[in-house]
């Protein structure tokens, strides 16, 4: 019985002598280096001395006090205690495993929440500009808070690797703001950037961290335009080849259209045009550019260069054989002066040769009767044969045209016949003389019944020359020849517009001997010269002669003149000259609208004249031969036309009632204005023609 008493009493004193212990709920996670403090509350229920203990547990391993005090405490009394420890203990730092407090007191224990130790850092950031160029101010600003939501006082640094670029700034509060001038020649392109944001302990030792990555880019600014050439000298027919580069701020590439312009010496301009940068540029220069330095100019965005090469001179002879005549001619870009060595079978012949560049000198070869190898070598030792040629003489001889003008005056063969020729003038003039004197009436009688044909006043001309074609005698008026100044069509170019030409070629040594078996009959030329650069000529050229071979004239080729000749042998009609104009006035305007729709530079004149001529028709073929200036004269007409039709006086007198003329400003010439038509009135002039017969 008293057993049971003591237990019963028992049992009613130990709840007196229990302890409460209440913890405050600790956040999820904390920073290594924060403070935890937490407040807690001992209510004993019975009078209670004792040490209230809380210790920091972490893992299994981990165990360390953060709070022991002795305490009296009164029976249901709360005493508040407040715990406050530091997260700075180096067995921490890499601590995975989660953590909580515990706390006794008498014989409670206590334990809080579990929570997490991070050495994270948030960091967020935002760029004021995203594109920027060089020179300009990147701007960063942004906010960094530790895992454990606390705004973290600590340090920002900025890098950006590709342009070595560094900057640091405080964190205060969480929020920093980092400027940085980007350099003048920054790389252009995308370009990473980091921004870290860390704090330390009282040892400057680095506990939390945290970093922000994005991009920004930075734009391509021109400043540099390099011209690169391959060579400083240029040679004639050969490629030269350079580039032009346009670089940005950091030495790098850029894809640019270029104006460029190449100029000759003395600035001329020699090729404009667009060009990609980075890209190879060609030229080929003909043996007859000029040599000297050249330029070339770039212009990109107003950003302008230039740079200067030198073409080089070339002395180059180019040489011809053509039967007893050797040409030589300088196809180079410099005056040639120097011997020239001609080998006339097994003799040498030795000339000096001083050409400025395109002109050509001749030579006539002279040997004893016979065949001769022929081959010359210049001042720079090239051996070139020509060929073999039939020479006659009395002596190896090479005489340029002075020197044969020389040997013709010195001959006295020539002396004899001009001495025999002027006494046979002079007994014709005495017979004539002495007939008059005889028969006064039959000398003028047989002088009205004979026309005379008059010429008008001229000069030699050939295309190459640039005096006056006629003697006027109006001084006041004068021809203008500016247009001889444009370039001379390549041989090249002339042939390839004759190919396309449905015409035959005539060698007046083959007609000569014709004359004695041919008529002679009244014929009308018409001339047409043409000066071309394009191969589109030679369509409206095909068009032109279609129109001559349209009233059955015939076309010959001459050089650089195309002959219409009109005969009453060929088109079966005596009224050839109103056929001839019609023609002439056709190509006229064929070529007018070609020069107005193709604007290439192509000069033409036309000239129609009349005179006798000796025609045969042999094997079915025509031949003839002029007996007058009959195609000299015509050719004149055309060189000197500068696009007009030009007819001679004898051809205005014919067609005076249907063509409308006025007076050239050369003696005897007449500009066709317009073909008048009369063609209402045609059967009516035959008939009062045909009464009146």
């Amino acid at each position: 019985m008293k057993v049971r008493l003591m237990l019963v009493l028992l049992v009613l004193v130990l709840p007196l002598v229990s302890s409460s212990i209440f913890v405050e709920p600790l956040r999820q996670i904390y920073n290594y280096g924060d403070q935890v403090s937490v407040d807690t509350t001992i209510v004993p229920s019975v009078t209670t001395s004792s040490h209230y203990v809380v210790d920091l547990k972490c893992g299994t391993n981990f165990t360390a006090n953060v709070f022991n005090s002795f305490f009296e405490a009164q029976a249901n009394v709360e005493i508040p205690v407040t715990v406050t420890t530091e997260l700075l203990s180096p067995l921490l730092e890499n601590m995975t495993s989660s953590c909580f407090l515990r706390a006794s007191f008498a014989n409670e224990v206590v334990n809080s929440n579990s929570f997490m130790i991070s050495k994270l850092i948030d960091v967020d950031a935002e760029l004021e500009v995203e594109s920027l160029n060089p020179g300009q101010t990147l701007y960063v600003s942004g906010s960094a808070i530790k895992r454990s939501s606390v705004p973290v006082d600590g340090f920002a640094e900025l890098f950006i690797p590709a342009l070595n670029l560094y900057k640091s700034a405080l964190v205060i509060d969480g929020f920093f703001n980092i400027t940085i001038v980007l350099p003048s020649n920054s790389k252009s392109g995308d370009h990473n950037f980091t921004v870290e944001v860390h704090n330390t302990d009282y040892n400057s030792r680095k506990i939390n961290s945290g970093s922000y990555y994005n991009t920004f880019s930075v734009g391509q600014i021109l400043k540099e335009v390099n011209i690169h050439l391959n060579d400083e000298i240029a040679k004639p027919e050969s490629e030269f080849i350079f580039r032009i580069d346009t670089l940005d701020q950091a030495g790098d590439l850029i894809d640019k259209e270029v104006s460029l312009t190449v100029n000759k010496p003395k600035g001329i301009p020699f090729i404009k045009k667009i060009v990609k940068s980075g890209e190879d540029q060609k030229i080929s220069f003909f043996l007859n550019d000029s040599p000297g330095y050249w330029s070339i100019e770039t212009d990109v965005d107003g950003l302008l260069n230039r740079k200067l090469f030198y073409l080089s001179e070339i002395n180059t002879l180019q040489t011809s054989l053509i039967n007893n005549t050797l040409i030589v001619t300088n196809v180079g870009n410099a005056p040639y002066s120097g011997p020239l060595e001609i080998t006339i079978g097994s003799f040498v012949e030795v000339k000096q040769v001083k050409l400025g560049p395109g002109e050509t000198q001749k030579f006539t070869l002279r040997a004893p009767d016979g065949d001769y190898s022929i081959a010359v070598s210049d001042k720079a030792g090239e051996i070139k044969t020509l060929g073999s040629a039939f020479l006659t003489g009395n002596a190896v001889k090479v005489t340029d045209f002075r020197e044969d003008v020389i040997y013709t005056f010195t001959n006295p063969l020539i002396w004899w016949l001009g001495v025999i020729l002027l006494i046979l003038v002079i007994i014709l003039v005495q017979v004539r003389l002495r007939m008059q004197k005889v028969n006064p009436r039959s000398s003028i009688s047989s002088m009205s019944s004979n026309k005379v044909e008059m010429k008008p006043a001229k000069t030699e001309f050939t295309p190459n020359t640039r005096s006056n074609i006629f003697d006027s005698s109006d001084n006041k008026s004068k021809f203008d020849m500016s247009w001889f100044n444009k370039p001379k069509v390549p041989s090249s170019a002339t042939s390839s517009v004759n190919s396309f030409l449905p015409v035959a070629k005539v060698s007046p040594t083959n007609l000569f001997g014709t004359q004695g078996q041919g008529i002679r009959e009244r014929a009308v030329a018409i001339a047409l010269y043409i000066h071309a650069n394009s191969p589109s000529v030679s369509e409206t050229l095909n068009r032109a002669l279609s129109l001559a071979q349209e009233v059955k004239a015939k076309v010959y080729v001459d050089g650089e003149y195309k002959i219409v000749l009109l005969s009453p042998r060929l088109t079966g009609s005596q009224d050839n000259e109103s056929s001839a104009i019609s023609v002439a006035r056709r190509i006229q305007a064929l070529f007018l609208e070609h020069s107005s729709i193709n604007n290439d530079g192509i000069n033409f004149g036309i000239g129609v004249s009349d005179g006798e001529i000796i025609s045969e028709v042999e094997n079915n073929k025509f031949h003839f031969t002029s007996t007058g200036n009959l195609i000299s004269y015509a050719k004149r007409l055309a060189n000197a036309s500068n696009t007009k039709l030009l007819i001679s006086d004898s051809i205005r007198r014919k067609v005076i009632s249907t063509v409308k003329a006025e007076r050239s400003p050369f003696q005897g010439v007449w500009e066709v204005l317009r073909v008048i038509d009369h063609s209402s009135s045609k059967d009516f002039i035959k008939r009062f023609s045909d009464r009146n017969k």
